[in-house]
């Protein structure tokens, strides 16, 4: 790492500044298939609280406050038509409030939004002595058995923030590459810059737990992280309970041609927190 950029790292860390680092988060659908890959991710962190977060979902969140009315209706085409242009992969973040060892994990699945509570409990970390670099910092390798998956890490203490992607965090330093054994999930980190805009902690926790219309109060939901977690796996992996959650009656999926396709296709997710966590977890 250049002298130049790790002073102004510490810099931000001295003076309390906000940082928002980049990654790259692969990630399986299948334990057989290949990686998909969502290289827009972001981790703020200002003032003992942190955002983990998609670029692309939280614009196009952004442009649909102003795109529709509270019924759901468009009144700015022009901005419906940007929001529509956005690709976003990842329906789901983090966010965390270290100073309350609290976290709350969203998801969102069409209509609904789901929010998971949980009390932030630190992994216990075996520091071990492999070095490597990574986009110019020097990293140390860390392993820990956390949240039902065995992850291996890299993490750099020339940026002194014990934060990292998702709920990984803890390490002597900023956390730039994480795997677990199973190779189902990969981070890696791209870069870390100043920022001086609002904090989107709490822009994506109103996202997520405020609804703008009463009538859809409903799909709104915030529960202990285990209930969520299990929801929000059910509706990712079953047709029938997905349709049934979002008031569908039959659905049909079509190529370019016309031709049905087999919806269970997309219904697959593997979750960050496995489900057998949560029966030897209760």
């Amino acid at each position: 790492m250049s002298c130049s950029i790790g002073m102004i790292l510490l810099a931000f860390v001295a003076s309390a500044q906000s940082v928002r680092c980049t990654y790259e988060y692969s990630y399986k659908l299948d334990p057989a298939g290949e990686y998909r890959s969502a290289p827009d991710m972001r981790l703020d962190y200002c003032e003992g609280r942190s955002a983990w977060y998609s670029e692309s979902k939280y614009m196009k969140d952004s442009l649909s406050i102003h795109a529709f009315d509270e019924n759901g209706s468009i009144v700015d085409n022009k901005v419906y038509g940007q929001m529509a242009q956005i690709q976003s992969k990842l329906f789901e973040s983090t966010t965390i409030d270290f100073q309350n060892r609290s976290f709350i994990q969203h998801y969102q699945t069409a209509t609904i939004h789901l929010n998971g509570k949980g009390e932030l409990i630190m992994p216990a970390w075996e520091l071990l002595d492999e070095e490597k670099e990574i986009e110019g910092y020097h990293c140390h390798k860390a392993t820990t058995s956390y949240l039902g998956r065995n992850w291996t890490v890299w993490y750099t203490e020339e940026i002194p923030l014990n934060i990292g992607p998702w709920l990984l965090w803890g390490a002597p330093g900023l956390i730039l590459e994480a795997q677990d054994a199973d190779n189902l999930f990969a981070f890696k980190f791209t870069g870390a810059q100043q920022f001086s805009g609002i904090h989107r902690f709490e822009q994506l926790r109103k996202f997520y737990m405020v609804s703008r219309s009463k009538r859809r109060e409903k799909d709104y939901k915030t529960d202990e992280l285990r209930i969520i977690e299990n929801t929000y796996t059910k509706l990712r992996n079953d047709v029938e309970f997905f349709n049934e959650a979002h008031g569908i009656r039959t659905s049909r999926v079509t190529n370019a041609s016309g031709k049905e396709l087999d919806q269970s296709a997309y219904f697959r997710y593997i979750p960050l927190i496995p489900t057998e966590y949560w029966r030897n977890n209760r």
